[in-house]
């Protein structure tokens, strides 16, 4: 295989990337671009990726986030810097022992069976297998991570790290062991941290039951309300606010809990609120955070009446023991029911915690957990950020995460599975005495048969947390790359976990290294399908980035909606179908990465289909491939240096003016995270100012003028392009090192080149292009007055259907004097844009000629002369009949209720547009007959 592009000839009309894009990442590998230099006189540049779990596949969100990544290293590292990204995985706890636990179960084994030592060898060799899959993924969409540190978050100095973090935290008392409620999944039996449960805004259906608690020794009763029944098994008192009249008689006296029979208290607590509900309420402090707390202050029973998978324990009545919660739930409401105790039965909703991962609905439970105290911690990210050491992007999140930092709570960091690093704790199993080392303390060593660890596992957010430090080599304070890299530039991420992740380096890095982890925060927007719904594979509505740069057949598009079987499962099957009947033709890794970078905005939300990265990615794509072609054949054959260089022309000075201005553009817009705004002026320039205007401009000049005159051109051009490579490789990698790789020889040879790069230079490790300065804000204003009368003398051409190559005299009326000044000084560029014969500055509107207007200036062509205006006039006047009839369907369709309250909004909206279309094509056409009327 050839190991040194170009791969593909030149000679090919279609560019595909697909047959090039492996042998170049292969070659970046083999020439050692992507590694860092920890002993470098460059000024470093450093980027954590966040680490992707072992579990994981590449998505859409990973695709944008490493898209962004990818660009401001690729960037950095041409602009001189010693740029570092450091790739890596994340051991993902829950996740991975939940997915190979699966397999287990495929195998007809049971997990608890084989013993924590026998599963934790199954996990590893599942991710030996498996778990390195999303990283290779990433080479396919280019991302130019340095390989050689690739680090994980259970590797042996990652995990060593997790132990100093710990023995640290714990030995200045931020870390501590305490019996508290925790948020705990019943799937996956373990505790989850506030952070890792989630609320639907506005609740769930439910209910609020009324129950009579019967007074003891009275006929009275009190009536509780309640949204858990089930939990009725494990109260331990009925509370009552001390101001509520209604109640300070009962204060003192008991209530026999139904069902139990067990008599419990009715106690004041001001926690009660009077006008919820009934105004009592039932106290379980096992099962409720806010009933713990109520616990603790009356010293009440705590009962735990589940077990871990949340079935009644033998704590409850006979009856009701072994069922699960729901089943209890049930029963218990019958019985009440038939006791005579269910007052009555309301509809609401409900807030309900659910486990982000396993997505079942969480229980409060009381048991033994490991804690972070979060209040010191978080008031050293607060002061960072009051300092302005992070600066967040977009701003409006800046709040948020500040928010988040005065109202933290305690961190559970406890988790009750084998995969993930075991806390480093020992417990004396006489005394209770705690032991905590980085390796097994001497008392554990000399008597061990008295001491036993700790089988808790910690929070995988836990060793993500040291991440920016930990994967340079802390705790070894002297580690060359810890030295160097840290503080990291920048943390680009989701802004979904600010608090999971984010907040906790910030907290964690000053508490370990005295700094921040990073500099720079910026929040990427979520990604969504067409419709605006977030793509997720639960919805079925998510894109295989993988499929986009490949391609796939309909079966394999179909894939993700077969699986999700989502509520319109048919619809989106119809949609796709039609869209893509034969598959999707793969558009490889720059079409997907640079329509993701220009869609990418300020916005909360990005909308994209696989038809964006078509109209978006493939177009430019193929633009960029077949310009820069048309381009390098004018290189073929170059005059010698001897004949010198003929002086610019104006277009020569607009368009490398143009150029610089671009560049400045996109440079800001790096340094200030606004990508599409960046890649935008690119894409503009190189389509609009090079393709359309200059080349077209410079065609005649290459063809037919002098060889001094072809070299400036030539000159021009090479440095256009060598540079619009050179700005558009950090979104476009493959593609511009495969242009690079003819364009470079070509300009060496013919000394075309306009600064001092080596033959041999990689596209990734040229320099980026600067702003020369040679923007001329009057030029640019003037070459604007001469591509508006360019772009009115067209228009009227192809209105009047005269063909291209047929010259014209036109003629410019001027209503302004500078206008006129401004279009004589650009005749010959108008005349050779517009196939003009001739360009005349005229005292008086001419008569008889096809008429239009500028800013400043009436634009007259003798159209009539070459035109069979009877022809004209019938066929504009067909033209016309078709659109009313054309009208009058889209206004019928519009009219019909049935159709606007029944098809899809998008499909609505559609017919709106189609209709402002054939109004706007209507409009051109009447102008047409007016002028042809008028001639």
């Amino acid at each position: 295989m050839k190991e040194c592009g170009p791969f593909l000839s030149l000679d090919a009309k279609h560019y595909e990337p697909q047959e090039i894009e492996k042998k170049i990442y292969e070659m970046w590998e083999k020439r050692g671009v992507f590694v860092g230099d920890n002993t470098s006189k460059k000024k470093p540049y450093s980027i954590v990726i966040p680490p992707p779990n072992v579990t994981g596949r590449l998505h859409m969100g990973h695709a944008l986030n490493n898209s962004i990544q990818d660009v401001l290293i690729r960037y950095k590292r041409m602009d001189g810097y010693d740029a570092l990204w450091v790739p890596g995985t994340d051991h993902a706890g829950i996740s991975t022992q939940s997915v190979v636990k699966k397999h287990l179960d495929a195998e007809g084994i049971n997990y608890r069976d084989l013993g924590r030592e026998k599963m934790i060898e199954r996990i590893w060799e599942w991710k030996e297998k498996y778990g390195n899959q999303i990283l290779r993924q990433l080479r396919r969409l280019g991302a130019s991570c340095d390989w050689s540190r690739t680090r994980f978050t259970m590797d042996e100095g990652l995990s060593h790290a997790v132990k100093v973090a710990f023995a640290r935290l714990y030995e200045k008392g931020l870390v501590y062991r305490g019996k508290y409620i925790v948020n705990w999944c019943p799937i996956d039996r373990t505790a989850l941290s506030n952070d890792e449960v989630h609320t639907k805004e506005g609740g769930e259906p439910g209910h609020l039951w009324h129950f009579r608690y019967p007074i003891t020794d009275s006929e009275e009763h009190v009536i509780i309300a309640t949204t858990r029944p089930e939990t009725m098994l494990g109260d331990s008192a009925v509370a009552v606010n001390p101001k509520d009249e209604r109640y300070t008689n009962l204060i003192g006296k008991t209530v026999t809990l139904p069902l139990v029979g067990r008599k419990i208290p009715i106690i004041a607590d001001d926690y009660v609120d009077a006008s919820f509900g009934t105004g009592c309420l039932k106290v379980t402090p096992a099962h409720d955070l806010n009933d713990f707390q109520i616990g603790l202050r009356h010293d009440l029973d705590q009962i735990n009446i589940m077990n871990e998978d949340a079935s009644i324990n033998d704590e409850a009545p006979e009856e009701f023991r072994g069922l699960d919660r729901f089943e209890a739930r049930d029963k218990i409401v019958s019985a009440m029911d038939a006791l005579g105790l269910l007052e009555k039965i309301e509809d609401r909703m409900t807030p309900v915690g659910r486990s982000e991962r396993s997505k079942a609905i969480i229980e409060y439970r009381l048991s033994d957990q490991w804690f972070v105290k979060m209040r010191p911690l978080a008031d050293l990210a607060l002061k960072a950020s009051e300092e302005g050491r992070i600066e967040i992007s977009p701003h409006r999140w800046d709040r948020v995460y500040r928010d988040w930092l005065e109202n933290t709570r305690d961190w559970c960091i406890s988790r009750q599975i084998w995969w993930g690093h075991r806390i480093p704790a020992w417990y004396h199993k006489e005394t209770g005495e705690i032991a905590v080392g980085i390796d097994t303390p001497s008392q554990v060593l000399e008597n061990p048969d008295a001491w036993e660890q700790e089988t808790d596992v910690l929070d995988t957010w836990f060793s993500s947390a040291l991440w920016p430090y930990s994967t340079l080599g802390w705790p070894e304070m002297d580690a060359a790359d810890l030295n160097r890299y840290y503080p990291t530039n920048l943390l680009s991420t989701a802004k979904d976990i600010i608090y999971l992740w984010v907040a906790r380096m910030a907290m964690t890095g000053l508490f370990h290294m005295d700094d921040v982890p990073f500099h720079h925060v910026y929040f990427h927007p979520t990604i969504c399908d067409e419709d605006g719904e977030t793509m997720s594979k639960s919805k079925g509505n998510g894109i295989d980035p993988l499929h986009v740069i490949d391609g796939a057949t309909t079966e394999e598009l179909e894939g993700p909606i077969n699986e999700a079987r989502p509520h319109n499962m048919e619809t989106m099957l119809k949609r796709l179908h039609k869209m893509f009947p034969d598959g999707f033709k793969g558009v490889g890794a720059d079409a997907l990465r640079f329509s993701l970078l220009t869609l990418n905005s300020e916005a909360q939300q990005v909308q994209i289909s696989l038809k964006r990265f078509e109209e978006i990615g493939k177009r430019f794509t193929d633009k960029l491939w077949n310009a820069s072609r048309f381009v390098m054949q004018n290189f073929e054959e170059v005059p010698p240096t001897s004949e010198g260089l003929a002086d610019a022309q104006i277009e020569d000075e607009w368009i490398l003016g143009r150029l610089d201005r671009c560049t400045a553009q996109l440079r800001e817009a790096l340094d200030t995270y606004r990508f599409n705004v960046g890649f935008e002026a690119v894409y503009h320039f190189f389509w609009d100012d090079v393709c359309d205007w200059y080349l077209e401009l410079t065609k005649e000049r290459l063809k037919t003028g002098s060889k001094n005159d072809i070299r400036r051109v030539q000159m021009t051009l090479g440095e256009v392009l060598s540079s619009v490579l050179r700005l558009l490789h950090p979104a476009m990698p493959f593609i511009t090192e495969e242009l690079w790789g003819h364009l470079l020889p070509k300009l060496s040879a013919g000394e075309l080149m306009s600064e001092e790069i080596s033959s041999d230079t990689l596209c990734a490790q040229a320099p980026f292009p600067v702003d020369h300065g040679r923007f001329n804000e009057e030029l640019d204003t003037h070459f604007e007055t001469y591509r508006d009368v360019v772009r009115s003398l067209r228009n009227m051409r192809v209105g009047a259907n005269l063909s291209p190559k047929l010259e014209l005299e036109a003629f410019i009326f001027p209503m302004e004097e500078e206008i006129g000044k401004t279009i004589v000084s650009g005749e010959k560029i108008i005349s050779r844009a517009s196939g003009l014969k001739s360009l005349t500055l005229v005292s008086e509107k001419p008569e008889k000629m096809s008429v239009t207007v500028i800013p400043g200036a009436e634009i007259y062509l003798n159209v009539a002369e070459h035109l069979d205006v009877e022809a004209e006039l019938s066929r504009n006047e067909k033209a016309l009949e078709k659109l009313d009839k054309r009208l009058a369907q889209i206004e019928s369709k519009l009219h019909n209720e049935k159709f606007t309250s029944r098809a899809p909004e998008q499909v609505v909206q559609a017919e709106k547009d189609a209709l402002t279309e054939v109004q706007r094509q209507k409009e051109k056409v009447l102008h047409a007959l007016e002028e042809l009327r008028a001639l």
